[in-house]
């Protein structure tokens, strides 16, 4: 006896025809199925978004160019709406209000092709997904330097600013064989203007 037949043979549900087996009997459970199928295809497909932001930190840190020289987070800055009005009919105190964004900043040094480093400014929000970039502004003046950036500071380690802002030290030479690199401050202050410094000490 066939393989087929004897398939077809301990089949309780199936019958032959020509040759062919088809479907007599369907259980209940098995109808059943193809409605599991859809709601966990609905379920996977909502779950999407979150599953990619869940990445395991090894795989972010492989992910990282390897032009990526330096990276320094720290400061922070926040968006209020435009103050309203109280019940009484007052001005709402904008030190009352509520923050309609916020997030930190974040500098980085970057190894261009031609080996002298790039640096950048972003702006990072902390939203309920975890922190997404909102925007990258490069330093021009690093860039027309065409220096080598040898090391970024924060301006403190305490990890916790008390006012919005960001200010971090960096360490740049003109020369990749010079003695000494030239230290720059480069400050952003709470209304978001960005600066660039020789740093005082």
């Amino acid at each position: 006896m066939a393989a087929d037949d004897v398939r077809l043979e301990n089949c309780h549900h199936c019958s032959i025809s020509s040759g062919n087996w088809m479907l007599q009997e369907m259980p209940a459970v098995m109808l059943k199925r193809p409605i599991h199928a859809l709601a966990l295809a609905v379920a996977l497909a909502v779950a999407a978004p979150t599953a990619a932001y869940a990445q395991e930190p090894s795989d972010l840190a492989e992910g990282l160019s390897p032009r990526l020289l330096f990276v320094v987070s720290g400061g922070f800055w926040q968006t209020i709406e435009a103050a309203g009005e109280t019940t009484e009919g007052e001005a709402e105190d904008p030190a009352d209000a509520e923050p309609d964004q916020r997030g930190y900043y974040r500098a980085l040094a970057i190894r261009s092709e031609d080996n002298s480093s790039r640096l950048y400014l972003q702006r990072v929000a902390l939203t309920e997904n975890g922190p997404e970039l909102l925007e990258t502004t490069e330093i021009t003046e690093v860039t027309e330097r065409s220096g080598y950036i040898t090391d970024i500071r924060p301006e403190n380690s305490a990890g916790v600013s008390a006012s919005q802002g960001f200010a971090a030290f960096i360490y740049i030479k003109d020369a990749p064989d010079a003695p000494e690199p030239d230290m720059l401050e480069l400050f952003v202050d709470e209304f978001g203007e960005l600066t660039l410094n020789g740093a005082s000490n």
